[in-house]
């Protein structure tokens, strides 16, 4: 099926078949989540399995926060040319992740107020793309829950970025239309309860995003 204009990130999948359902629905990258405290945490030997059924017109990627070097050469080893960092990494860490391991890398940035885009802007030359998400206390991401949008209306950013935070097929659609986002990243509105995703909700999600 043919990608969405607007890209789709699903992230938190468990299953070869919610994998090719976002492949078929038009998904551009679905993420693996490598943290230990998550409900959506996966073994290594358990990613190996989804990697080698991964249809060629989506991309895996390797969620983590803070990775040890040892954890990116694991990832990097089975297969992962992507990456996703939802820690207080550095941009000289992300550099090396660039330079030295040839890394595509999503920089996750938790938002709550208009400082913390301009803290993004310190990634834009370095990461592939920054993933805006909520700014919970306790919870790197996967909170289901939305920063406000407003602040991202109206707003040129000359980087490229992913919405996240809250997002569910009832949302989606207006909060594209007010933040003018070019990808969307999409966890707990995809899931009947913590950690189970439903392939019904990543077709909704999916479908809305390409009627948007």
């Amino acid at each position: 099926m043919k990608t969405a204009s607007i890209k789709i990130k699903v992230c938190g999948l468990k299953s070869v078949s919610e994998v090719k359902c976002a492949s078929d629905y038009g998904a551009r990258w679905y993420g693996m989540i490598f943290v230990k405290s998550s409900s959506r945490f996966l073994t290594y030997k358990q990613a190996e399995t989804l990697i080698n059924n991964t249809p060629s017109c989506i991309e895996p990627i390797a969620v983590t926060i803070n990775p040890s070097y040892s954890k990116i050469k694991n990832l990097i080893e089975l297969g992962f040319k992507y990456i996703q960092l939802h820690g207080d990494e550095s941009t000289n860490f992300c550099l090396d992740l660039k330079n030295e391991y040839k890394l595509k890398i999503i920089k996750a940035i938790s938002i709550r107020s208009l400082k913390d885009i301009v803290y993004a802007n310190k990634f834009r030359n370095i990461v592939n793309w920054v993933l805006f998400d909520y700014k919970d206390d306790l919870l790197a991401g996967g909170t289901g829950k939305s920063f406000n949008w407003n602040l991202l209306s109206n707003k040129s950013l000359n980087f490229n970025w992913i919405l996240s935070g809250g997002l569910d097929y009832n949302n989606v659609d207006k909060a594209i239309k007010k933040t003018g986002a070019k990808a969307v990243d999409v966890s707990s509105g995809l899931e009947i309860k913590k950690g189970i995703k439903s392939i019904e909700l990543i077709k909704k999600f999916c479908n809305k995003v390409k009627s948007t």
